[in-house]
């Protein structure tokens, strides 16, 4: 045998078993990527914990066929697939508020997606990571990671990626306090949404352009915003977005100084989240409400929702929410007088926002810690922090901010004697007040006013004028008032002496149908005795009348046997038994029917399968009547009659061991 003949037989083989051998392995690595995709779709529509189940199971079968090796197209297409299942998982961690997790799932999803070359994956890592920094207060990583993001889907012209890049943009310069830069993003947003047709997205940009407005101070278009957003909200059923719009328009009224307003949207807002468990959103919800409560001085409620938000704010590690809650703690404290509790979570608040550059924010609890100060007369140290608190509003341009740090620095330098620089703080917080509020809600201004005109009668003759102007208007309104109270006691006291006067005639017309009532209740009661007077002797009558005509008819019997003509007899008898029974009975029916109406047809209605004669019979056992006195009073024998009673109750359906009469009675 050659060697010839001898290789071919082995190549044959060889290539046999490779055929057999690589079949097998094609088959499994496609059976493998089915089998991821299908652990990505049932994760998606899944609850938190079983789409992280899912999720984890799909990113192991990725890892592992990786690892198996393969073509460069089948491995591309795998790390796709392992990419969405990190992103899909980074998802669920960063609504959990677990950013360290998710922030790790999104940075290997970047890495990985920078490795097939997808620009689409890359850009929406690059987007996810930006969310998360934002969460963080961290915002300079987070502007320039929605930088990234969005130069990737300006590349792949993804018009709706682009719109959410900008969102994130206006938000961050919001937080940051660079309002007119947000407005400039928003605006490119609100571009992209209009351009694509995004009625949603719209909505969006005009709530957080509401935002921005509201911290500005201007609360006309801040509420003309959140009214549009809200609209498209309510027709799209999106209950996460008009939880937030609803929380955003709360803020607005507690701006402008009408906390009660501002409770019934946050409890609005807060059923929205509490139904979709988002717990980013619960703490906000927590903290706006026990503002709420703490401006209306129910302490009790502003504690408990203020721990609930606390405990979910250090629970994310936000540095923003943690900020917000000490300083609401800060508020609730010095609405207690406890002034200086109240000033430590002042400053932990302003370190806090200081640290994520959240100058708006920072700018407020300078504010709120200069007044807490003030009230524990640290004079010097409240006007530093006054004055650093209007550096921060002007560089924002927060009108808000200006107005608020302006009263209180007013309010320090008048308590420090400098009366030149009190009435200087004094007349721009009034210019401020003027374009933020209108005169006819807010007082605030015009008292601290009149409080320095007061001390300088002698030096200011403008502020002497502007007290008279003062005065002369607290007057006016003053005699309004009592005007009004005047009227007011009047009218109330006309209105409960018409209500007693009503009252009165009221049971007056009472008593009187009540006495009537009683008069025809008792004159119906007469009537009714005297008829059954009259049915009582009418049938002790026919009762005596039928024994009559029965002793009659027995005599007959007797003279039948004389020489009388029985014939003759017997015909008298006939007749008399003819009249014995239907005479009664027709006397006897009108009577029964006066005193019992109503039970003739009851009977016939009920139980049309009784005769007459079973009806007649039934009305007998009405009256309470024995056999023996129905026997005497129809003609009728004892055991006829007990014969009917039988029939009569098989008809009615009466059971043995009950009484025929009882079931009669009440018929």
């Amino acid at each position: 045998m050659s060697r010839l003949s001898v290789v071919h037989p082995l190549l044959f083989l060889l290539c046999l078993l490779f055929f057999n051998v690589a079949r097998p392995q094609n088959q499994q690595a496609r059976a493998d990527s089915a089998l991821i995709a299908g652990y990505l779709m049932q994760a998606e529509g899944a609850d938190a914990d079983t789409a992280i189940r899912l999720y984890n199971t799909a990113i192991r079968a990725a890892e592992k066929r990786l690892r198996d090796g393969g073509s460069k197209p089948y491995k591309d297409a795998v790390t796709r697939k392992l990419i969405r299942a990190r992103l899909g998982l980074g998802l669920i961690y960063y609504n959990r508020i677990e950013y360290s997790k998710a922030l790790e799932f999104y940075r290997s999803a970047l890495k990985e997606a920078g490795e097939v070359g997808d620009d689409a994956l890359e850009a929406e890592s690059y987007f996810n990571i930006a969310e998360v920094y934002l969460e963080q207060s961290q915002f300079k990583n987070a502007m320039d990671f929605y930088n990234l993001s969005l130069s990737g889907y300006e590349k792949i012209k993804d018009n709706l990626s682009q719109f959410w890049c900008y969102t994130g943009m206006g938000i961050v310069q919001k937080q940051c306090g660079n309002f007119k830069d947000a407005v400039e993003f928003y605006d490119k947003a609100l571009q992209k949404a209009r351009s694509s047709g995004l009625s949603y997205e719209e909505a969006i940009c005009y709530n957080n352009l509401g935002n921005v407005h509201r911290k500005t101070g201007d609360f006309a278009k801040a509420m003309e915003s959140y009214q549009k957003a809200l609209d498209v909200f309510r027709k799209l059923n999106d209950e996460t977005a008009i939880s937030d719009c609803l929380n955003n328009i709360g803020n607005l009224y507690i701006d402008s100084g009408d906390p009660f307003r501002a409770l019934e949207y946050y409890r609005q807002s807060l059923k929205l989240a509490e139904q979709v468990k988002d717990e980013y959103r619960l703490i906000i919800r927590y903290k706006n409400l026990a503002g709420a409560y703490t401006e209306l001085r129910d302490y009790d409620n502003a504690g408990l929702y203020l721990e609930d938000a606390l405990r979910l704010a250090e629970k994310s590690g936000d540095k923003s929410f943690l900020a917000s809650c000490n300083m609401q703690f800060g508020k609730l404290h010095e609405a207690k007088n406890d002034f200086i509790i109240a000033s430590a979570f002042f400053r932990k608040s302003v370190n806090l926002y200081a640290a994520i550059d959240a100058l708006p924010e920072q700018s407020e609890a300078l504010v709120e810690l200069a007044n807490s100060l003030l009230s524990q007369n640290l004079v010097d140290e409240a006007i530093s922090t006054g004055g650093e608190a209007l550096l921060i509003a002007e560089a924002t341009g927060s009108l808000k901010g200006r107005l608020d740090a302006s009263l209180c620095l007013s309010r320090c330098y008048e308590k420090d004697g400098n009366s030149s620089q009190a009435f200087h703080y004094l007349k721009s917080a009034t210019a401020l007040k003027d374009s933020i509020y209108t005169a006819e809600k807010y007082r605030t201004i015009e008292e601290i006013e009149a409080g320095f005109a007061k001390s300088e009668l002698k030096k200011e003759n403008e502020a002497l004028i502007q007290n008279s102007l003062l005065q002369k208007q607290a007057l006016r309104t003053k005699n309004i008032i009592l005007l009004l109270l005047g009227i007011s006691l009047l009218m109330g006291v006309a209105l409960i002496w018409m209500v007693y006067r009503r009252i009165n005639e009221a049971k007056h017309m009472a008593g009187v149908i009540r006495q009537q009532s009683e008069e025809k209740i008792g004159q119906l009661n007469e009537d009714l005795i005297l008829k059954e007077r009259e049915l009582t002797s009418k049938t002790i009558f026919i009762n005596q009348k039928n024994q009559l005509l029965g002793k009659l008819i027995g005599e007959l019997d007797e003279l039948k046997k004389s020489e009388v003509s029985a014939q003759s007899i017997q015909h008298l008898q006939v007749q008399l038994r003819q009249e014995l029974a239907p005479n009664a009975w027709k006397e006897f029916e009108v009577q029964f029917n006066e005193v019992h109406p109503g039970f003739q047809s009851r009977l016939l209605e009920n139980y049309p399968e009784l005769t007459p004669a079973e009806r007649r019979l039934c009305s007998f056992i009405r009256l309470d009547m024995n056999t023996r006195e129905i026997s005497s009073l129809s003609g009728q024998s004892i055991k006829s009659i007990e014969v009917a009673r039988t029939r009569i109750r098989k008809k009615l359906g009466v059971p043995h061991e009950q009484n025929l009469t009882n079931f009669i009675a009440v018929i």
